[in-house]
């Protein structure tokens, strides 16, 4: 049964006023069987602008109905796609890309099951520019109604996710923390896209590059890198890296090769024999306690790793 949605970003914006959060609930009616998740609402950043994460599974397919005049919406995602309708002209949501807007209405539809998983982050148009510095006349002419002017655009700027907003993004979707730590977190890291987004804007040249499909998975690539190095003690297998950053098993595997010439699996293991390396330098730790903190069960299976890596048995306080 295909649901229908209608949704006003001043009136949510009107609600977070006084409040942190407000879930979707209160805004569109019951969606418990909508959206397959534990939490889908809307998030406030500060008076005039508010963060949806995204981070759920689609029960049956749906419409969802957007009023937004005079907000910004800068949209990031990890995985899924769905069609935006603005007008007669559809426009297809994808992940990996920078997907910013500004028409005062649009209809977006996704089908049944659609895992989606990304952020939206609405913002007021003319607060946008004076607050963040936005430089209107970096942005290609065709696209430049979007920020300065009250009538919005047809046509989203859909630019590639740089690795910075990317990792940005992931923080948030697997932020852990409970209240109130979260509210501060996930605000500081909303805050953190707008910046990316915003010095990559003004750091536009007059003419796109071409090739977004390649600088979209270089992007993911260089995200699930920057993943790796931040996760060493606890690292995600190869299949959870894919989906956190948007690609399937065999473009990350690959991926990786053409970047690092070596697979995930080596590179990751290259990233926590070095971080053991200079704990073991460090005097400060035993063996079998840098063993522990970069992931090995216990003292013989990091030393024989350590062995083939380096040629020589660790040892506390050596280089």
């Amino acid at each position: 049964m295909h649901k229908s949605l209608d949704v006003d970003f001043r009136a949510i914006q009107s609600q977070l006023r006084g409040r942190d959060f407000v879930r979707s609930s209160e805004m569109l009616g019951p969606t418990e069987s909508i959206f397959k998740t534990k939490q889908h609402g809307y998030r406030r950043v500060d008076d005039a602008t508010f963060l949806h994460v995204m981070d759920f599974e689609a029960g049956p397919a749906y419409s969802l109905k957007i009023a937004r005049p005079e907000y910004v919406c800068i949209q990031i995602s990890v995985s899924g796609t769905y069609n935006r309708w603005i007008n007669d002209q559809v426009d297809p949501v994808n992940p990996a890309m920078i997907d910013i807007t500004n028409t005062p209405l649009s209809i977006s539809d996704t089908q049944a099951s659609t895992r989606l998983c990304g952020v939206l982050i609405a913002c007021n148009r003319e607060y946008l520019i004076d607050r963040f510095k936005l430089n209107v006349d970096r942005v290609p002419a065709a696209y430049r109604s979007i920020f300065d002017s009250r009538a919005g655009s047809l046509s989203a700027l859909k630019l590639p996710a740089r690795s910075d907003v990317m990792v940005a993004v992931d923080q948030i979707l697997s932020c852990k923390y409970h209240e109130p730590l979260r509210q501060l977190y996930l605000n500081a890291k909303a805050t953190e896209v707008i910046c990316g987004v915003v010095a990559q804007i003004n750091g536009l040249v007059p003419k796109m590059r071409r090739s977004p499909a390649i600088r979209s998975k270089k992007v993911a690539i260089e995200a699930a890198a920057t993943i790796y190095r931040r996760e060493i003690f606890n690292a995600p297998t190869i299949e959870q890296l894919a989906t956190r950053v948007g690609l399937n098993r065999n473009d990350i595997t690959e991926g990786f090769r053409e970047a690092f010439g070596v697979t995930p699996h080596a590179y990751g293991h290259l990233i926590r024999m070095k971080e053991a390396r200079l704990m073991l330098q460090g005097g400060q730790l035993s063996i079998s306690e840098v063993a522990r903190r970069i992931g090995y069960e216990g003292y013989s299976s990091f030393s024989r790793a350590y062995r083939s890596h380096f040629g020589r048995p660790p040892a506390v306080g050596k280089r």
